[in-house]
């Protein structure tokens, strides 16, 4: 059986999109969805908390 890491994950941190190489704050987590806004604020993505430890890696050490 594999370990499983999860990213702790609060409203605030940044994190790099790992197939896009773009950088996102997590605006709002609300049970087991996340609000991202992009980098430029231009954008917004809604994804599960689940994704984020698949496409996502937190930027240690920055916070918004």
């Amino acid at each position: 059986m594999k370990a499983e890491i999860t990213m702790k994950t609060q409203d605030g941190d940044i994190v790099k999109n790992l197939l896009n190489d773009k950088y996102y704050t997590v605006k709002r987590i609300v049970n087991s969805m996340a609000v991202l806004q992009s980098e430029d604020g231009q954008g917004q993505i809604l994804t599960e908390v689940e994704n984020l430890n698949l496409f996502y890696k937190k930027k240690e050490g920055i916070k918004v």
